[in-house]
């Protein structure tokens, strides 16, 4: 504001001007819980993400699950061995034995698949510590011949 525009010393011998208003307070009110709910969101959101990520892993903390894959007569079979919900897999050797690494700690699923059959094995990974799942059996179906 210019110099010639401000107000003098005479515009204050009675005092000071009242004051404004306040503003509503159940604007102010609406606007904090529209920031507290964006907030909550935006901390809901980042701790998802995070738990999603690899970093997660790393706090929760991994471990080994090994095991050996056969068929109903106990012959070993190479298969293939996942654990769901992660990018973790590996093949069994030809004596059936595998072991797969960096597995998150907690309950874990793992599926072996042979020939485009699979089975879900449970399994509970310790943090730091090496899991055998001994004998993992594989029964065949028998598939329907066509007349």
């Amino acid at each position: 504001m210019p110099y010639e525009k401000s107000p003098s010393l005479e515009a204050y011998a009675e005092g000071l001007p009242p004051s404004p208003p306040p503003e509503s307070s159940t604007r102010h009110r609406w606007l904090w819980v529209v920031i507290l709910v964006l907030a909550a969101a935006f901390v809901g959101l980042v701790l998802i993400n995070f738990m999603r990520s690899s970093s997660a892993e790393l706090l929760v903390g991994t471990g080994t699950v090994t095991g050996r894959v056969v068929d109903e007569k106990n012959r070993p079979l190479e298969a293939d061995i996942f654990v769901l919900r992660t990018s973790i897999e590996a093949r069994s050797s030809e004596d059936g034995s595998f072991e797969l690494q960096g597995v998150p700690a907690g309950q874990q699923a793992i599926v072996v698949a042979h020939q485009g059959a699979g089975r879900e094995f449970s399994v509970v990974v310790v943090a730091g510590s090496r899991v055998d799942m001994g004998l993992l059996q594989l029964t065949a179906t028998a598939v329907p011949q066509g007349e």
